[in-house]
């Protein structure tokens, strides 16, 4: 993957993100479409164009560094995606005392409103 393939992966994934269904095991009420459209600006306005960085990954630590692709940030996020044989988005969380791959993964989209 290269960045001009992973920035255009993102973009779609933004266009074509649809609003969840409620769900009969839904607990609580359901967010408004407006927390979704504003969250949706939010991912646009943070986008950049893909980077790399090395982080420890902090479900192997053991493992050491590795190189991820970094495609959103904001003040206190980096949305990055990892290209293991997942290959799935995951946040990094600045504030942390020792930065590096937090356990929240999934698509672009999901893993950046789980922020």
């Amino acid at each position: 993957m290269n960045a001009e393939s992973l920035a255009r992966l993102v973009w779609e994934e933004i266009e074509g993100f649809q609003i969840p269904e409620e769900s009969p095991q839904q607990l609580g009420s359901p967010l408004p479409p407006e927390w979704y459209a504003r969250q949706l600006v939010e991912m646009r306005a943070a986008l950049v164009e893909p980077y790399t960085v090395e982080m420890l990954d902090g479900r192997r630590p053991h493992e050491g560094v590795r190189p991820v692709w970094v495609v959103a940030q904001d003040a206190h996020i980096l949305l990055a995606y990892d290209p293991d044989p997942e290959g799935d988005f995951v946040l990094i969380f600045m504030s942390a005392p020792q930065p590096g791959l937090s356990p929240v993964r999934g698509d672009a989209v999901g893993s950046f409103i789980a922020r």
